[in-house]
């Protein structure tokens, strides 16, 4: 779907009005208008795209919630008589939008859903004279994400509750997992609430199991302040000549990174460097001893799956916040 709008593109920015009502886009015969996610987010959320806010345009009005989210690659391609030269650089967002279609196929519940996608055609002046294209995607809303929501409800919401957080997230990892794919960028950003619903979104960085990866070489993957072992060892020493340090960022990093989460799900911070349980401030041990097998620097000293993970979790649910 290639949907043509008013929207300029100039110094690596989308421009977009500040008045909502004058940003219009078209899709699939429904007419919007289109925001920032709020006037936190005029920068917009997201390294490598641009995400907005659609209203729908016939029932809207200033208080009106957005109807759905469009994501939008920051990577310009040229579109020339109708046709665009694809570049390498939007390998990744073309990656993660045929993975939300697997997911959508196979009813994956706790992955965020997708609806459409296309091409956004705009113009670099506004005489038109030479337009550029941008990939997109069309998703569900959130009403949070999960750093926005603990801020919010810290105090209403109980330890029973952060756990059964915990277990939801892991649940929409284990999803993802099943179909062979690795997030490896878990972070509360990444995390959202939609319709009761914890889901887990933001796929531009996934690695499909035993499928060439995207990957550069000593590139650095994954968001900073969470990253796995694998990841800085990457970053740092890939292909490094006397070193032979475990550079596959896998199922198991993911599960370095959901510890991290985790810790921050239950207290609020986020474990940097060598724990112990004195720095853990819930009286559970066996909570803690989940986390901190997790958080083991070798793969080999953490679960071997997040099936694991999720079973020791119910188990402890069951035990404790029943």
């Amino acid at each position: 779907m290639d949907v043509k709008c008013d929207f300029l593109y100039n110094k690596q920015n989308l421009s977009v009005s500040e008045i909502r009502t004058e940003n219009y886009l078209r899709l699939d015969n429904v007419e919007y208008f289109v925001s920032y996610l709020s006037s936190d987010y005029k920068s917009n959320k997201g390294g490598n795209s641009f995400v907005y806010a659609l209203y729908e345009a016939q029932t809207y009005d200033e208080d009106a919630i957005p109807a759905k989210v469009i994501k939008i690659s920051k990577f310009h391609e040229s579109y020339k008589n109708g046709k665009i030269r694809t570049k390498d650089k939007n390998k990744r967002f073309r990656q993660e939008v045929a993975a939300l279609y697997d997911c959508k196929r196979k009813h994956v519940g706790n992955v965020i859903d997708i609806e459409s996608d296309g091409n956004l055609i705009c113009c670099t002046r506004k005489d038109g004279d030479y337009e550029v294209s941008f990939p997109f995607y069309v998703m569900e809303y959130a009403e949070f994400d999960l750093k926005g929501f603990l801020e919010e409800e810290n105090e209403a919401y109980d330890e029973a509750s952060r756990v059964e957080l915990c277990l939801q997230i892991a649940q929409g990892i284990k999803e993802l997992n099943d179909l062979g794919y690795y997030h490896r960028d878990i972070k509360p950003d990444n995390i959202f609430m939609i319709n009761g619903t914890w889901k887990v979104g933001d796929l531009g960085l996934i690695q499909m199991r035993n499928k060439p990866s995207l990957d550069r070489e000593g590139e650095l993957v994954g968001p900073r302040g969470w990253l796995s072992p694998e990841a800085m060892n990457k970053y740092l020493s890939e292909n490094v000549e006397g070193r032979n340090f475990d550079c596959n960022i896998d199922h198991q990093s993911d599960l370095f990174q959901l510890a991290k989460v985790f810790w921050y799900i239950l207290q609020g911070n986020a474990p940097i460097g060598c724990v112990k349980e004195s720095d853990f401030l819930l009286h559970n041990s066996s909570l803690y001893s989940l986390i901190k097998q997790m958080l083991n620097h070798s793969k080999k000293r953490r679960p071997a799956s997040v099936d694991i993970v999720i079973n020791d979790l119910q188990i402890i649910v069951n035990k404790y916040y029943k």
